[in-house]
């Protein structure tokens, strides 16, 4: 059964803030916009307003696996991931930030939720069609009213696309003022399509990217043996498999048997110098009054 905020369904309480994702006015019933034309969907209690493109999942060998995985396992998925992982995730990082807020009255969206459901009460947004989203879109035109939300979460998201600074200037719209945002980006960290992969992030070039809010702090998000072990595990993958494609991608499940060691970083994240060669930041921001 769905959960309430402030006395209504999640799902009645997105459709209060249900705005166009190209122009912003409202929407009829029907999800579509008279101004502009744009329309949207519905999937049972989920809208949709056109996310990941047919094929795009599945175009990358490794991410065409892990959507498998993914859709497999679904909610379950995030724990094996938190498993097998080369990536120790510093400890109380979301649920803290999420338990600022009265999540029974404040509007609070996760950008980029894949398979993850942090709370009943968070407003799910993702470009692919999985079971927990409440709402499928492309997350540099979100359909939802200018300042609609409280807060908002965007875990491992910006490495994967073209643009973060269109994606940071949306949820600068879609938050209030006041509203805060908590964002995890990589730092040293190799390739991994999710469709796609296209940057990483130093302390000083996040910063800059949420130059629009007020930067309430940064810090390591996972620690510098996540960064050495995932490298290692690629390393070893490419060495072990001779040169071939085929052999690679066999050999490097194995790898993550060294996975365990990721759990050093509950200390090394720690130590002064971790900003060096962390796997990670986290930045928590502001949007001004």
């Amino acid at each position: 059964m769905q959960q309430t905020i402030a006395g209504t369904t999640r799902q009645d309480r997105l459709l209060e803030v249900l705005a166009c994702p190209r122009c912003h006015a409202r929407l009829d019933p029907s999800l579509a916009c008279a101004v502009c034309g744009t329309t949207g969907r519905r999937d049972g209690d989920r809208l949709d307003f056109g996310g990941f493109g047919e094929g795009e999942l599945t175009a990358d060998p490794l991410n065409r696996i892990k959507e498998l995985v993914k859709t497999r396992l679904h909610r379950l998925y995030p724990a094996a991931i938190r498993l097998l992982s080369p990536v120790q995730e510093r400890p109380g990082l979301v649920a803290p930030f999420l338990r600022s807020f009265d999540l029974d009255r404040d509007l609070v969206a996760d950008f980029g939720c894949g398979t993850h459901r942090r709370d009943e009460r968070v407003l799910c947004l993702d470009g692919g069609s999985y079971g927990n989203v409440d709402v499928v879109t492309d997350l540099r035109r979100l359909p939802l009213a200018d300042g609609s939300l409280a807060g908002g979460v965007s875990i491992a998201v910006l490495e994967h696309v073209p643009d973060p600074a269109a994606h940071i200037a949306e949820m600068h719209r879609v938050l209030r003022p006041g509203g805060r945002m908590l964002v995890f980006v990589p730092f040293m960290q190799p390739f991994h399509a999710s469709p796609y992969d296209f940057q990483r992030f130093t302390e000083v070039g996040l910063r800059e990217q949420f130059g629009a809010f007020e930067v309430l702090g940064v810090r390591v998000g996972a620690g510098p043996t996540s960064g050495m072990l995932w490298v290692l595990q690629e390393w070893l993958a490419m060495v072990l498999s001779l040169g071939s494609k085929r052999l690679y991608r066999l050999i490097l499940p194995l790898t993550w048997l060294l996975s365990p060691l990721k759990l050093l970083d509950l200390l090394l994240v720690h130590h002064p110098m971790a900003a060096q060669a962390a796997s990670g930041f986290v930045i928590e921001v502001r949007k001004p009054a």
